[in-house]
Order: structure tokens, then C-alpha cells, then sequence
């Protein structure tokens, strides 16, 4: 499978504390992609035998266009991924419509009750609306797969069954979760300090994660949590064992200081993470653990 990584949206109704690319959002949002580039793209990428798409970068669903955007997608045979905060799916109309294109559908959930979804999103309508969101996906779902992403900092890594239970307990048909880390970049970057989690005690924490999901028959990744902390007998969990090669197509500012887009490549998942004397020896060293991000070690031992 060939995939490529679309950001083909600058926009977001949200503002998560942990946000990795706000300040991107806040650069790029009045240089918007037309659907014209995005199918002129698609079409050069199809002819190089890309044939798996995840559209994302932040908000995708609100484009107007975007439903034109997945019948075009599909039309020319690709496999269809949407990484969402899942704000369209309020719509009966357009979960109907969607759900007939989007394989995989992954929809982002860091908290479990309003007063933790406000704390981490910033959106006090987005827990209002998420009965009626998951209601009309569980309604209008084809042979689609659901993710659940959950991405744990300082202020809910400690609330993960809570927000696992809250998830299984609603009407989303979730299939997948995953488990990820912060990403010490932009806003995350600027708050690092605030954000950032101890992980030897997230470790504490990981036997019932994993017995829960075992339990309710969900598949379970962990992103960005290296190795040595899940446990030789939790690698399978680990989303480095799973790792793709990609291309990531995203805006950019060239040398020149025109907005462009640029082909990123990306062969393993490494970016801005380190190893320390320890990991020496250490069987599972870049291969697959890629370890802890160089930020974390300022704030914690490793």
C-alpha cells in the first residue's frame, strides 16, 4: 500500500491545548487549497500507484467541498481515510452521504464528560453534540472502520479508563484505538512544560488500558510511547511495529516566502525523538522503538 498524507485543510473549530500545528493553522488558513489542486494531486499520485489517501489537517469535514472531494477520491480508486473532530456528522445528511466513501474514519476523543472535553478543546458546544454525532454514524455506517483517536497529556493521561469506558459506552461503532503521546510542536512546543506527563507513572496505568480493550474486543495501539515503557510483553501494542512508510503533502513557505506545497517523506517515525545511554543495549532500539521525544528528556529522567 502506497499512502499519502493530504493536509488539505487550515481551518478548525477547535483550539486543543495540545494542538501540533495551531501555529500552521494560524499561517496557512488564508492561502486555502481549491479542490482543483487537491484532484490535480490525487490524480498525479494515483498515476505513481499511491492508492491509500488520509484527508486531514484540521477541520477537513467543514470544507464546503469536501463531499465532492471524496467522490472524486473514490471514483479514481482510493482507499479513503478522514482524521476528523467529526463536527459535520452532526448532519444526518452528510454522515448518509460520507459514510458511503470513507473507509476509515478515525474521530478524536480526549475526554469523557463536558467539563474535560471544554478543558482540552476549547469548544463548549463539541460534547453537546457528540450523541448526535456517534448516533448518526452508528445509523448510516456501511462496511466502514472506526478509530478512536485519544491523544493523553498532564491534564487527562490520568482519566484514560474514564474516557476508554465513555467511548465504548457510546453509540460510535469504534473498532480501533489509539493511544498517543503529545507532540512537542507548536502550541504543544510553546506549553511543553505544562503538558507533558511522567511516563513511568503512565506505566501504572497500561495493564488496565490493554485488559480493557482486550475485554471489549477493540484493537490497541500506543503512539509515541516507546518500548521500554509498555513492556517487552506489550510490543505488539506499540504503533512502531505498525508503522507505514508515507508521503505527507502539506503548505509551505519556500525561500522566497511564497506559500507553496511540499512532498514530505517520511520512511520510519522518528521525528525530534532521541535515545539515551540506557537504550545501548537496548534489543528494541530503532527497531522498531524510535523512543522518547528530546523534549521530554528536559523535563523528566529517563
Amino acid at each position: 500500500m502506497k499512502r499519502l498524507e493530504f493536509h488539505i485543510s487550515y481551518i478548525c473549530n477547535h483550539s486543543c491545548i495540545f494542538c501540533s500545528e495551531y501555529d500552521r493553522l494560524e499561517k496557512y488558513n488564508k492561502f486555502p487549497l481549491t479542490i482543483l489542486q487537491i484532484k490535480t494531486i490525487l490524480l498525479d499520485r494515483r498515476k505513481k500507484w499511491y492508492n491509500h489517501v488520509n484527508f486531514t489537517w484540521w477541520e477537513p469535514t467543514i470544507i464546503p467541498w469536501f463531499l465532492d472531494l471524496l467522490k472524486f477520491a473514490k471514483k479514481v480508486w482510493y482507499k479513503i481515510y478522514v482524521w476528523s473532530n467529526w463536527t459535520m456528522f452532526a448532519s444526518e445528511e452528510f454522515s448518509k452521504e460520507s459514510l458511503n466513501y470513507i473507509d476509515e474514519l478515525s474521530l478524536s476523543i480526549h475526554w469523557y464528560d463536558k467539563k474535560s472535553c471544554l478543558e482540552q478543546t476549547w469548544n463548549k458546544n463539541h460534547f453537546d453534540n457528540f450523541k448526535l454525532i456517534a448516533s448518526n454514524i452508528n445509523n448510516n455506517k456501511q462496511n466502514n472502520f472506526f478509530f478512536s483517536n485519544i491523544v493523553l497529556n498532564n491534564y487527562n493521561y490520568k482519566d484514560i479508563i474514564n474516557i476508554l469506558k465513555f467511548i465504548k459506552e457510546s453509540y460510535f461503532p469504534v473498532k480501533q484505538i489509539l493511544i498517543s503521546n503529545i507532540a512537542p510542536e507548536w502550541l504543544a512546543d510553546n506549553n511543553y512544560a505544562n503538558l507533558v506527563f511522567d511516563l513511568v507513572d503512565f506505566k501504572t496505568y497500561i495493564t488496565d488500558i490493554i485488559n480493557f480493550c482486550n475485554a471489549n474486543n477493540l484493537i490497541l495501539r500506543f503512539f509515541w510511547i516507546p518500548i521500554c515503557i509498555l513492556g517487552e510483553e506489550n510490543k505488539q501494542y506499540s504503533n512502531d511495529t505498525h508503522w507505514e512508510e508515507r508521503h505527507t503533502i502539506e503548505r509551505f513557505t519556500d525561500v522566497n516566502w511564497k506559500v507553496v506545497l511540499q512532498d514530505i517523506y517520511s520512511p520510519d517515525n522518528s521525528r525530534k525523538r532521541s535515545f539515551v545511554d540506557k537504550c545501548d543495549d537496548c534489543k528494541f532500539r530503532a527497531n522498531p522503538c524510535t523512543w522518547f521525544f528530546k523534549k521530554y528528556l528536559d523535563c523528566y529522567n529517563a
